[in-house]
């Protein structure tokens, strides 16, 4: 009986590493199918769809997410995880005040971040959240270092830039981003709106407050 009992264990103890590898590896193969299909074909692409492309059956896609809605927030969590990475590459290597303009020109080039930008879930729900968590501070500290540069008109405010970051959904549909690249054009022209200039007329009324800008959702 106590020799057996050790055997058992042992053998019982070393099954579930390999399958927790395996797990591992159908998820990162379903979310990096979901992400080049939501990239092609927007967000309408079905779950069967996705676990063809990853190679996996419905059940498998089924136990790591339980739905096709917690499959869409983690992958735009991962794209706002990569987000976050350019701007912290881009405000320590781009010269002050410049850094805002790189981010934004080097995220919507990548296939990683530009269907985020395109999506209207960006600004929704728990993704939300983590745009203002992780992503908007480093966008408050290239403002605020453009700004100190003279590169931003001093009565605008970080919220403004996030309503005009809002628009670049519209900009990236209309400009086709993953063909051509003529949404830079709009993007110089979005900055171009908030430097300053003897030109500029006065702002009416107030801007919206991030709290306000944290809390609104567009249904998706």
């Amino acid at each position: 009986m106590s020799s057996g009992g050790p055997q058992v264990v042992g053998v019982a103890a070393s099954v579930p590493r390999p399958l927790r590898r395996d797990a591992e590896r159908n998820r990162e193969r379903i979310l990096c199918a979901a992400r080049e299909l939501f990239v092609a074909h927007g967000l309408a692409v079905g779950v069967d769809e996705i676990a063809r492309r990853a190679g996996v059956g419905m059940g498998t896609l089924y136990r790591r997410f339980p739905n096709k809605d917690a499959l869409v927030e983690e992958t735009l969590a991962a794209a706002v995880g990569r987000v976050r990475e350019l701007a912290v590459i881009a405000r320590e290597t781009s010269p002050p005040g410049r850094a805002l303009r790189e981010f934004l020109m080097t995220s919507i080039s990548d296939d990683a971040c530009r269907w985020a930008f395109v999506s209207r879930r960006l600004w929704t729900g728990r993704t939300s959240a983590l745009v203002f968590d992780d992503v908007v501070p480093l966008l408050g500290l290239m403002f605020t270092d453009a700004q100190e540069a003279g590169l931003i008109r001093a009565d605008a405010v970080l919220a403004d830039l996030i309503v005009l970051l809002r628009a670049v959904r519209v900009v990236l549909e209309l400009t086709d981003a993953p063909v051509g690249q003529t949404w830079r054009r709009y993007i110089d022209l979005l900055l171009d709106s908030l430097r300053p200039s003897e030109h500029n007329t006065s702002l009416d009324g107030p801007p919206m407050t991030l709290r306000a800008l944290a809390s609104s959702a567009i249904e998706p």
